[in-house]
């Protein structure tokens, strides 16, 4: 029966099943001539199943006009059992307002065969038990339409939402690679520069440079292979937090020739796993753009660490070239990175100084200590 209620195409089956049942039984109940009637309304609901885009009001038609003719005539006594059905079946997949109109007539004719008085049981109570057996057949037949409008809906919803998992899980993917690539690039990209400078008055430390890129482009590539690796794995981070990766980042921009100033004031080893690993992101981030777009490859950093959790703010010269803030894939990441662990992330112009500032918890909300 359930099955029957999700499934249209099953429904209108179970339907033309009862259909051709109660047909049998107006068969077994007419008298003179109404066996024709009979067998004129018959195959309805059986043509129903296999015209799947049959018009509500030609379904209802074909079993309404003999039922209500054999019924005026006192020659049918059960045909409003299949008008029932298809009733059921019209008010389950109405489209149009001509099968709301037929089927109201439906509702009304056992009242029209009352008023033309040819019959004593109409007369009765039959016209009301009839009218009330329509009503239940128009009912059920409303609620099975109301069944599947929500089962379209959540169908809807649901591969609505599976769009969104995937667009999301692209983003993350993005930004992840973003990072590193961004990382590790702009680090080679320091090395060459001052290669490229010092090339011809001192060869030696030039070429040190450039092993320095290599080396760096090797271990850039090397992260790469790893977080693709941890993709296929189906991990949702590609830059897991290990002891020492702050100060081997800061050790990485330095060794390429920026000037860092780093003043830290508070203990960064109280700090739990997931705010460090976003404080890292968002230093290697806001470096990344120093070499981009500052005028000078200088930087300072103040971390401060209190009871309340942990403030970065990186500050660097502003360059003709800076994005504003929320402009790059890079800052947004790190925006959608410090809200994720309920922080607070800013980047924005302060004179001829671009900063970046993000307020980390020190631990996340429910985490234990």
């Amino acid at each position: 029966m359930p099955s029957l209620l999700r499934d249209r195409d099953e429904f209108v089956i179970g339907a033309a099943v009862l259909g051709s049942a109660l047909g049998v039984l107006n068969l077994a109940y007419a008298v003179d001539w109404g066996w024709i009637l009979a067998l004129l309304m018959f195959p309805a609901l059986i043509v129903r199943v296999f015209w799947r885009s049959m018009p509500g009001w030609l379904l209802l038609s074909w079993v309404m006009i003999p039922t209500f003719i054999g019924d005026a005539a006192v020659v049918t006594q059960s045909a409003y059992l299949v008008v029932t059905t298809a009733l059921a079946v019209v008010a389950a997949s109405r489209s149009h307002w001509l099968d709301t109109a037929v089927m109201a007539l439906c509702l009304a004719s056992p009242f029209v065969i009352r008023i033309l008085g040819n019959s004593e049981w109409y007369r009765g109570i039959g016209a009301w038990l009839w009218s009330g057996g329509l009503l239940i057949g128009w009912a059920f037949g409303h609620v099975v339409g109301q069944q599947w409008a929500l089962i379209d809906e959540l169908e809807r919803t649901r591969i609505k939402l599976a769009e969104i998992a995937v667009t999301e899980d692209r983003q993350r993917i993005a930004r992840d690679l973003h990072d590193l690539v961004g990382h590790s690039f702009s680090v080679v990209l320091l090395h060459l520069s001052g290669a490229r400078m010092i090339l011809t008055s001192s060869p030696a430390e030039a070429t040190e440079a450039l092993r320095q890129a290599e080396d760096e482009g090797r271990r850039g590539m090397e992260e790469l292979r790893q977080a693709l690796r941890l993709m296929h794995r189906g991990s949702q981070s590609l830059t897991p937090f290990e002891p020492g990766a702050l100060d081997r980042l800061l050790a990485s921009y330095r060794d390429a020739g920026m000037r860092i100033d780093l003043h830290i004031a508070g203990d960064l080893d109280d700090l739990s796993a997931a705010p460090r690993i976003v404080l890292h992101d968002v230093l290697r981030e806001a470096l990344t753009n120093v070499v981009k777009h500052a005028r000078s490859p200088e930087a300072t950093i103040r971390i401060a660490v209190d009871r309340g959790g942990v403030t970065v703010r990186v500050q660097s010269a502003l360059g003709s070239t800076t994005q504003q803030p929320g402009t790059g894939m890079g800052l947004t990441g790190l925006e959608h990175r410090v809200a994720a662990i309920d922080g607070t992330f800013q980047a924005w112009p302060d004179h001829e100084h671009w900063v970046v500032q993000a307020r980390l918890p020190r631990r996340l909300a429910g985490a234990s200590a």
